[in-house]
């Protein structure tokens, strides 16, 4: 077994099958991913996109973007779908290409602490042929979270094994992004680096202009964090919420909530890079808040009461404590199809001894419940912070 499950090359295209274009889109926790993914979206052109992220409900689609919603699926107005990881990326990849309708081209928004490379791995390639790796640059925290002792190697990581490096919040940064610029010119000196804003630049290099060569996925980081969910006992005052994020912002890596607030209007509150942003969503909301945080950086009790008190119920503390591992990427989505016996699924664990590389790669805090609940059970036997 080896480290790719696909990157290995040993299965090619199926004769006869054009094979579905597929994107990792990356970078670390609020770096704005899911920003990016609304532009792209609405640069479809007709192509029937499938997204696949860690948890549709806390995802912002912009509100004249959703159509319905299904479940863990969502349907858009321009015919793309937006599904969440679920229990395996493998299997969420094999049942979208195996659909009445397969997509035209396929996009992962990959955790914000997963490395892109592990993940770009994913996918049958006699099916699924990879166009390329995307990662978020923050252009306001990069080169202080880069420094990080913790978080630092992932970080760089993320970059170095990127195909095409977008510049994020650039607008708001004090120089410009040029600190952004030189430090990936630094890590990535190969990579082309684009900002955000710039829409005609970016868009057309994630639409099959980015070179898609497969990467070798390298060994997992070792790295944790932990994450805490709650739920609302009603509608909730986002300002309120909104200023407990903010007064809480030097403790928390990430926090995101998907809630109703006082007027019955879904709304999602982001705390990424030091400052809490609204948006007002199509809906109907989730009712969901996680908060993401350093090992110790806080008393998970402590943080319990301070979202109590402004109208929240806790549904699990520490639901994953996440760490690389020594573990290879199953191969179970490469070597299998109808006709083969499937050996097993992968992810789907539920003894305390689960894979907790599994968890950060591809069941992320913020997936679906029981998934959550499973990664939580596992996070008390794996890590005491």
């Amino acid at each position: 077994m080896t480290d790719g499950s696909a990157a290995s090359g040993d299965l090619g295209p199926e004769p006869g099958l054009d094979r579905i274009p597929m994107v990792v889109l990356g970078g670390w926790l609020g770096s704005g991913k899911t920003t990016l993914l609304n532009r792209l979206l609405r640069a479809s052109g007709g192509e029937r996109f499938a997204v696949v992220v860690n948890d549709v409900g806390a995802v912002n689609l912009d509100a004249e973007l959703v159509a319905a919603r299904d479940g863990a699926t969502v349907e858009l107005t321009n015919g793309c779908v937006c599904c969440s990881i679920g229990d395996s990326l493998a299997l969420t990849l094999r049942d979208l290409v195996l659909s009445d309708r397969p997509p035209d081209r396929l996009v992962i928004e990959a955790s914000g602490v997963a490395e892109p490379d592990r993940v770009a791995a994913y996918g049958d390639r006699r099916r699924i042929r990879l166009d390329g790796v995307v990662v978020a640059v923050d252009a306001t925290s990069v080169v202080s979270r880069a420094s990080d002792a913790n978080y630092g190697p992932l970080v760089r990581r993320q970059a170095e094994t990127a195909g095409l490096l977008i510049l994020t919040k650039t607008d708001i940064d004090a120089g410009g992004g040029a600190a952004a610029r030189a430090w990936c010119a630094e890590v990535a000196p190969d990579t082309p680096v684009v900002e955000a804003r710039d829409d005609d630049r970016w868009v057309p290099l994630v639409l099959g202009g980015l070179d898609s060569t497969e990467p070798t996925p390298a060994g997992a980081l070792d790295v944790a964090v932990v994450a805490t969910a709650w739920q609302p006992t009603g509608p909730v005052d986002v300002d309120l919420l909104a200023a407990v994020m903010d007064g809480n912002a030097h403790l928390l890596l990430r926090a995101k909530a998907v809630v109703t607030d006082m007027q019955g209007r879904p709304t999602a509150l982001h705390l990424a890079g030091g400052s809490v942003a609204t948006q007002e969503l199509a809906g109907p909301a989730s009712g969901r808040l996680v908060a993401i945080s350093t090992p110790g950086a806080i008393d998970p009790a402590v943080l319990d009461a301070v979202f109590v008190a402004v109208g929240f119920q806790s549904t699990e503390h520490e639901l994953a404590a996440v760490h690389g591992s020594r573990t290879t990427i199953p191969r179970v989505d490469a070597r299998w199809w109808p006709g083969r016996p499937l050996p097993g699924k992968p992810l789907r664990r539920t003894r305390t001894d689960v894979d907790p590389q599994a968890c950060r790669n591809h069941d992320q805090p913020g997936d679906r419940a029981a998934t959550a609940h499973r990664a939580g059970r596992a996070s008390r036997a794996v890590d005491s912070g």
